[in-house]
C-alpha cells in the first residue's frame, strides 16, 4: 500500500471508517484504547523496556486515530 498516493489513501481510510464506525469496531477501539495506554500511562519502572513496548502500541493506535481524522490528501502528505 503506497499512503502517497491519494486514491489509495482513500482506499484505507474508507475500510478503517467501514472497520471502526461500527458497534462493534467502537468496541474494539475501546478496547485498543486501553490495552495500547492511551489515556494513562502504563510505565512499570521494574520493567523498563515495557516503555519502549508500549510507546510502539501508543504510535500504532495513532497511526490509526489520525488515518480515521485526515483527508486522503493530508494522509499522502503525511507519507511523503
Amino acid at each position: 500500500m503506497n499512503l502517497k498516493d491519494v486514491e489509495e489513501a482513500a482506499a484505507l481510510k474508507s475500510n478503517m471508517h467501514a472497520t471502526f464506525d461500527t458497534p462493534q469496531g467502537k468496541e474494539v477501539m475501546e478496547f485498543l484504547e486501553k490495552s495500547c495506554c492511551w489515556y494513562n500511562s502504563c510505565f512499570d519502572p521494574s520493567h523498563p523496556d515495557l516503555a519502549l513496548i508500549n510507546d510502539g502500541k501508543r504510535q500504532v493506535l495513532a497511526t490509526i486515530k489520525t488515518i480515521l481524522k485526515c483527508s486522503p490528501q493530508q494522509i499522502a502528505a503525511m507519507a511523503k
